[in-house]
């Protein structure tokens, strides 16, 4: 047992040394400090979020969190390397605070409160959000069959948050205001969407006004099972949908079953629209990022949060990590 005299040289001794000589000591007894006071053996390490290796040792601390180097590939990183939590000041609860504000479309304002943070820093943690789940359709794509309903739905085009062009061939709006133009004009962007009955669901924008063969290929190739039903509301466009898998294409004007409905894609749209009008609009550049979320968000909240945070928060080698300049550049519509 270490008397008085000896621990108090022992705790001169460690102070006077740098976090990366305590860290060489830490890895001599095989031990990593936890957060919470609990210990870590090198087997539990986290492994390198590069390559995959489990050959790592200690390397000091970065911004006070266990910084490690993986010796296989020489890289170094953090627990939070590979994720969305990179570079943030937040911990993984905040951060899933957040995405479950997010996914049941809370404010930016309701984030600012019950989170304390900064307007600039929840807008940018969305947007860091919305390019993630992007990603996350793109390595994951979504395959519609059995009975799937496909139609659109149309919202204003919008220069939300910075002065209207010149070429945008319009004078500016207010909030709530109509277009210039009568009917499904060019002032309309148009979101596309298919949704299987209790199934999967697809949300994307291609164009504006009514979309053609050529856009609807471009949103559904290889993402429509052999042997599914597709129903429309007789837009002559949807007949590609027949030449990108072996399936049948049903209009439902004029049907006497009931069977043949858009109830589905209708309720979809009205979701859509009620996101859309609580945001008060989104910047058209944002588009297809705010379609990611509406898909997600339109079923089942509850059993996709656990997936999305092993996903986002959790080290992967193949995830892709946007940062705050990646917000105004990465992957922006432009119709």
């Amino acid at each position: 047992m270490i008397n008085m005299l000896n621990r108090q040289t022992v705790v001169e001794y460690l102070r006077s040394l740098s976090q990366d000589e305590i860290a060489g000591l830490l890895l001599a007894a095989n031990v990593i400090p936890h957060g919470d006071g609990a210990e870590q053996t090198t087997s539990e390490r986290i492994p390198c979020p590069h390559c995959g290796s489990h050959n790592i040792n200690l390397y000091g601390f970065k911004c006070g969190k266990q910084r490690y180097l993986c010796k296989s590939c020489g890289k170094t990183y953090v627990p939070t390397t590979g994720t969305i939590l990179s570079m943030s000041h937040f911990g993984m609860d905040v951060w899933q605070d957040f995405l479950r504000q997010t996914l049941e479309g809370d404010s930016l304002s309701y984030a600012e409160k019950t989170l304390g943070l900064t307007h600039q820093t929840a807008f940018n943690m969305r947007h860091k959000l919305l390019m993630a789940l992007e990603d996350f359709f793109g390595e994951s794509p979504v395959v519609l069959g059995d009975v799937t309903e496909f139609d659109e739905t149309f919202v204003l085009d919008s220069y939300k948050g910075k002065p209207i062009p010149e070429t945008a061939g319009r004078p500016s709006r207010r909030h709530g205001a109509k277009a210039q133009k009568r009917g499904i004009s060019n002032e309309y962007v148009c979101i596309c969407t298919g949704v299987q009955r209790k199934g999967e669901v697809i949300i994307h924008t291609e164009n504006r006004a009514k979309p053609s063969c050529e856009e609807l290929q471009a949103i559904f190739e290889e993402h429509i099972q052999s042997g599914t039903l597709a129903l429309t509301d007789g837009l002559r466009s949807y007949s590609v949908l027949e030449t990108l898998a072996d399936c049948k294409v049903e209009d439902v004007n004029g049907q006497k079953s009931g069977f043949y409905n858009l109830n589905t894609v209708n309720n979809l749209h009205s979701f859509i629209k009620g996101r859309y009008i609580f945001y008060r609009g989104v910047a058209t550049k944002y588009l297809n990022r705010y379609n990611a979320l509406f898909q997600i968000a339109y079923r089942s909240i509850e059993s996709k949060i656990a997936l999305l945070v092993e996903k986002l928060f959790r080290p992967r080698c193949t995830i892709n990590i946007h940062t705050v300049k990646d917000i105004a550049t990465h992957n922006l519509l432009a119709v």
